[in-house]
């Protein structure tokens, strides 16, 4: 008995002093934001570039143009609540009536209801679908970066606003070089003799274009030689990391007997 009563006098002075029940109404209409993946590889974050993917969500519909009322018609205001979205309740309770604002029940706080609703969307204004989004990504973009695409979510109800879409990105692993932030690593084997006497060699960047590495004398394995600007664009910015090459020995498997003759005269050279 006493129980009730408490709960009913909570009630009342939440309605009263504005502790109880929000008073304010959100837009139960508008469009969810939606979260999608796409998978790139290593050599697409040089520059910036476009994707298309499709997406199956709830989209506009095409009979009422995402409106809710069949052609020809048109949305008329809800007869509850005038257009206002929100009807008075009145409560009564051991301390007289209150009176408070609610949604209205009758349009769920929309304001306004169609005259005839749409015959496929069942006034809705959407429905699921298939939509293809064309997405760009930036350069230098980087592992598990999102992507905000504005008004690209899930359709809004009668036309109400679309919700946002997000955009994760994943980056696959390269079969050579490594991304460390913006700088690029990777080993290049060189021969034993070049690697004494130095000279030039070439390598294949992550872009796939040539380029020629200045090897030092009497270079040993695991120097590491950097080159600078040949690694990925800073995000949205105008400069480049580096390119780390790291050096190893190449020992062949199999050697002529010239070849063999030569390293025996150096073995008992000490070399």
């Amino acid at each position: 008995m006493w129980l009730g009563r408490d709960n009913e006098l909570g009630d009342v002075f939440g309605d009263f002093f504005g502790f109880g029940q929000s008073r304010q109404t959100r837009d139960n209409r508008q469009g969810q934001d939606i979260e999608a993946v796409i998978e790139i590889n290593l050599a697409e974050t040089l520059a910036g570039h476009e994707k298309e993917i499709s997406l199956r969500k709830l989209i506009h519909c095409d009979r009422c143009q995402g409106l809710g009322a069949e052609p020809g018609s048109r949305a008329k205001e809800c007869f509850s609540c005038r257009g206002q979205g929100q009807v008075q309740q009145v409560r009564r309770t051991f301390l007289g009536s209150f009176t408070t604002v609610v949604t209205c029940p009758e349009c769920k706080g929309e304001g306004t209801k169609p005259e005839k609703p749409c015959q496929v969307c069942g006034g809705e204004g959407r429905l699921k679908g298939l939509e293809k989004t064309r997405i760009f990504i930036p350069a230098g973009i980087d592992n598990n970066q999102v992507i905000r695409v504005e008004n690209k979510g899930e359709a809004g109800k009668r036309g109400a606003k679309n919700g946002d879409l997000y955009i994760r990105i994943l980056i696959k692993k390269h079969p050579v070089f490594e991304r460390k932030g913006d700088d690029l690593f990777t080993v290049l084997s060189v021969a034993f003799a070049k690697m004494v006497l130095g000279g030039k060699v070439e390598m294949t960047d992550l872009s796939g274009h040539k380029i020629v590495l200045a090897i030092p004398t009497g270079a040993e394995p695991n120097k590491l030689l950097r080159l600078s600007g040949k690694g990925i664009p800073h995000f949205r910015g105008r400069d480049w990391g580096s390119l780390y090459v790291k050096l190893s020995v190449k020992i062949p498997k199999k050697i002529t007997s010239n070849q063999k003759d030569l390293l025996e005269k150096l073995a008992n050279e000490n070399l």
